[in-house]
């Protein structure tokens, strides 16, 4: 489980580019002090939990060190095109439509500023339903931003 952090972002590489010359994507993110005594605090009651049930091998192993994209490979990471509600402070409507651009629809879980501690799969399938209908009965009739400010 991690929540959003100023510590955490995603820009422009500077040095790395892809094929056609454009800077690659890259992600800047660690474990905070919070993330990692969530975790302690839950694996202590994980293993609590195991305890009562007379479980026959009980051997939490607490996270240490920091966070390593080989290890995490199946990691559920989130953010990058934040929903909200202005474009203060977000990328994306409610609808999933781009505030700068109304023909712009952001889908999967990057809309969302934090991970829940969850596969984001079902809310990300979730939110996508809803932009899709919105496109239907909505923008489709007549294009233009879904959201008036």
């Amino acid at each position: 489980m991690n929540y959003a952090s100023r510590t955490n972002s995603i820009d422009l590489d500077p040095t790395y580019r892809d094929m056609f010359g454009q800077p690659l994507l890259r992600m800047t993110f660690n474990f905070t002090q919070n993330d990692r005594a969530m975790a302690d605090y839950l694996l202590g009651k994980a293993a609590d939990i195991g305890r009562a049930m007379n479980a026959t091998i009980v051997a939490p192993q607490p996270r240490k060190g920091d966070f390593n994209v080989v290890s995490y490979q199946s990691s559920h990471n989130t953010g990058g095109t934040i929903m909200g509600r202005t474009p203060v402070d977000s990328v994306v409507n409610r609808y999933l439509q781009s505030w700068d651009a109304h023909n712009l629809f952001v889908l999967g879980s990057s809309v969302f500023p934090q991970n829940a501690g969850y596969n984001p799969t079902a809310a990300a399938a979730a939110t996508a339903y809803w932009c899709a209908d919105a496109l239907v009965k909505t923008y489709l009739k007549s294009p233009s931003p879904m959201v008036q400010l």
